[in-house]
């Protein structure tokens, strides 16, 4: 059978199918069969090809490619919002964006002056800054920040945060206050990248047994994870088997 006819086959059963499964009108399923390629492409530009479109991937595809015809929109559209109503919301839209240019001063000069009134412990604001201080290697004022969010009273950090608070307090060479911050973490972590934290502090804290210990947990419990988890955790996991090779 020659390939192009085994083609047209083959897509003349997957757009039957879609007919069938969608619950579309039969008629279509005729017009398939009856003329194989004008008929599949009716069918997919009329049916198929929008939903597409209207779906996650087509929005997706519409965003990635306006991204790459137009880096700089999105950020001029959040500056744009920003300068004319400088909403809070506003603020932390634009703080994001400038966060992804590493532009930490600017994301700094935003957000500090909306800690005022009813946002003076705005979750958002407050995580912004934290990550901003941190990212800009200011990691005194990230934990500054970080502490503010701890004395919310609302719901407890997020792990992420505290994940946030052990970092900054290795990188002020405050190791053992980061060692009991993590060995609390891990406990409840989701994925592995609170045990690789750990695992790296043991190795600056000269204590290559600990560490050895957490990398070969890493890889021990991922490999009888599902597949979902490792292909999620690949990174981490990836970090801990090359480590086990030289710690």
């Amino acid at each position: 059978m020659p390939v192009l006819l085994f083609l047209t086959i083959a897509v003349q059963v997957l757009f039957a199918l879609h007919v069938h499964r969608t619950g579309r009108n039969t008629y279509w399923i005729y017009l398939i069969m009856i003329f194989p390629g004008m008929g599949c492409l009716i069918y997919f530009v009329i049916e198929v090809l929008p939903e597409i479109i209207r779906g996650p991937a087509g929005k997706h595809a519409k965003r990635s490619f306006r991204s790459m015809m137009d880096p700089e929109k999105d950020f001029r559209d959040a500056k744009y919002a920003f300068d004319t109503s400088p909403t809070v919301a506003n603020r932390i839209q634009l703080a994001q964006l400038l966060i992804a240019k590493r532009e930490y001063d600017a994301v700094i000069a935003l957000l500090e002056p909306a800690l005022t009134n009813h946002f003076s412990d705005d979750i958002l604001l407050l995580e912004g800054l934290a990550y901003a201080y941190y990212d800009k290697g200011d990691y005194t004022n990230a934990l500054k920040y970080i502490q503010k969010i701890y004395e919310r009273d609302e719901a407890q950090p997020q792990d992420y945060i505290k994940l946030l608070r052990a970092r900054a307090h290795i990188a002020l060479y405050d190791f053992t206050v980061a060692e009991e911050q993590l060995i609390a973490l891990v406990e409840f972590f989701t994925g592995e990248e609170a045990r690789i934290t750990l695992a790296q502090l043991y190795e600056r804290m000269g204590k290559k047994t600990e560490a050895r210990a957490v990398y070969q947990d890493i890889v021990t419990r991922s490999s009888h994870s599902p597949k979902y988890y490792q292909k999620a955790e690949r990174q981490w996991i990836a970090l801990a088997q090359q480590a086990l090779k030289s710690v």
